[in-house]
């Protein structure tokens, strides 16, 4: 079993590592030894290779399945998450006597997800109740997402992929979901535990599979244009309250 280490970081939190690892990988991986009826499928962008081999590591340590690209980088988090569904598509397509156990790349297993052995829907993710304006809603996650190799599967992940046509500079790969889901008429969804997709400084059950969020480092579109709002807000007022100045002063 590789050594388990915990350090910390100070954006982060407890962030997991791996003692040993190798410190670069072939821009595609993929083994098909552990006998499951899914391939873990996971893409990651040169800046997260430290992040995929800890996947890599927690995969082999508990032998299943996998698949890991390395892609180009988008320009911003945003596009490069917009990868997701056609990368899913391919899998579907690559591995055709299998189910695709995506997974985003900063995620670990921490012990054998057989949850999935269970899963007879096309698509199983996470949806999480949430509020917005005192209304109870329904949010969903896709850093893990289960999507079986049938017809109600595959048609989930090209209604997924064809959104990408009609998304603008913000759009992520889940809110391509919610694009989607006028076409969704037919395909069947699982809920997944909580454990399955759990953020790893989040409260709830321990997590079989934990997602470190690296993405909290990276360049977002959506931050730049809040702070971008919040400049013009401070600058406004410092104009409004110069002008006052101003006016106060003649009139005195």
């Amino acid at each position: 079993m590789i050594p388990m280490t915990y350090q910390r970081n100070a954006i982060l939190g407890v962030v997991q590592t791996f003692s040993d690892l190798p410190n670069t990988l072939p821009t595609e991986v993929t083994s098909l030894h552990g006998g499951q009826r899914y391939v873990v499928c996971a893409f990651y962008t040169p800046s997260y290779l430290e992040n995929v081999l800890r996947l890599k590591a927690s995969l082999e340590r508990l032998g299943l399945n996998y698949h890991l690209k390395c892609v180009e980088y988008k320009g911003s988090w945003e596009a490069t998450t917009r990868l997701k569904p056609s990368f899913v598509v391919d899998c579907l397509n690559k591995f055709p006597d299998h189910d695709v156990l995506y997974l985003d790349a900063d995620a670990v297993v921490n012990e054998k997800p057989v949850f999935f052995d269970t899963v007879t829907t096309d698509v199983a993710l996470l949806f999480a109740p949430t509020k917005r304006a005192r209304k109870p809603l329904l949010s969903l996650a896709a850093g893990t997402l289960y999507i079986r190799n049938t017809l109600g599967g595959r048609k989930f992940a090209e209604h997924w992929r064809n959104q990408e046509s009609r998304s603008g500079l913000l759009t992520l790969d889940e809110d391509m979901i919610y694009m989607a889901f006028p076409n969704f008429e037919g395909i069947t969804f699982t809920a997944l535990p909580r454990a399955y997709s759990k953020i790893f400084d989040s409260e709830g059950p321990d997590a079989v599979i934990e997602h470190f969020q690296a993405s909290r480092t990276q360049f977002k579109l959506s931050r730049l244009l809040r702070k971008g709002e919040r400049a013009v807000v401070i600058a406004s007022a410092v104009l409004v309250l110069a002008i006052i100045a101003i006016i106060w002063r003649q009139v005195l």
